[in-house]
C-alpha cells in the first residue's frame, strides 16, 4: 500500500505558520501593554510621592511660590498620568483583538490536525483491511493447492 500522504499538508502547515506569526503579534503587543501599566504605576507612585512632600512642606511651613511648584509638577504628572491611561486602553483594545485573531487562527489549526488524524485513521483501517485481504487470499491460494494435490 502507498505511503500516507495527507491532501492538506500544505495548507496545515501555512496555517500553523500563520498561528505562530499571529501569537508572536500578541506577544508584542502584550509586552507594550504591561510597558505601558508599568508607567501607569510609575506615574501614580510619583503622584503619591509629590502629595506627600506637599503635605510636607505645608506642614513645616514654606511660601506659596514653591507650594505653586510642587502643584504646577503635580498637575503635570495627572495629566501624563490620563495620557499613559488612554493608551493602555487603546493597548489593552488591541490585545483582546489580537488574542480573538489569534484563537480564530489555532481553531482552524485544530480543524486541519482532526482532519488529518481521521485520513490517518482511515488509512490504517484501510491498510488493515489490505492486510487481511491478503492473508486471507494467501490461506485460500493454499487450501486450493493443497487440496488439488
Amino acid at each position: 500500500m502507498k505511503k500516507f500522504v495527507f491532501s492538506l499538508e500544505r495548507m496545515l502547515v501555512y496555517q500553523q505558520q500563520n498561528l505562530e506569526k499571529e501569537k508572536g503579534i500578541l506577544g508584542k503587543l502584550t509586552a507594550a501593554r504591561d510597558e505601558l501599566e508599568e508607567i501607569k504605576e510609575g506615574q501614580e507612585n510619583r503622584i503619591a510621592n509629590i502629595q506627600m512632600e506637599i503635605k510636607r512642606r505645608q506642614d513645616e511651613g514654606t511660601t506659596v511660590f514653591i507650594l505653586k511648584g510642587c502643584f504646577s509638577v503635580l498637575e503635570g504628572v495627572r495629566l501624563q498620568l490620563e495620557d499613559t491611561k488612554k493608551e493602555l486602553s487603546q493597548a489593552q483594545a488591541r490585545v483582546e483583538k489580537q488574542r480573538h485573531i489569534v484563537t480564530e487562527a489555532s481553531k482552524e489549526v485544530k480543524k486541519l490536525e482532526k482532519l488529518k488524524e481521521n485520513q490517518l485513521e482511515e488509512y490504517h483501517h484501510d491498510e488493515a483491511k489490505e492486510q487481511q485481504d491478503i492473508i486471507t487470499e494467501h490461506v485460500a491460494g493454499t487450501f486450493v493447492r493443497n487440496g488439488v494435490s
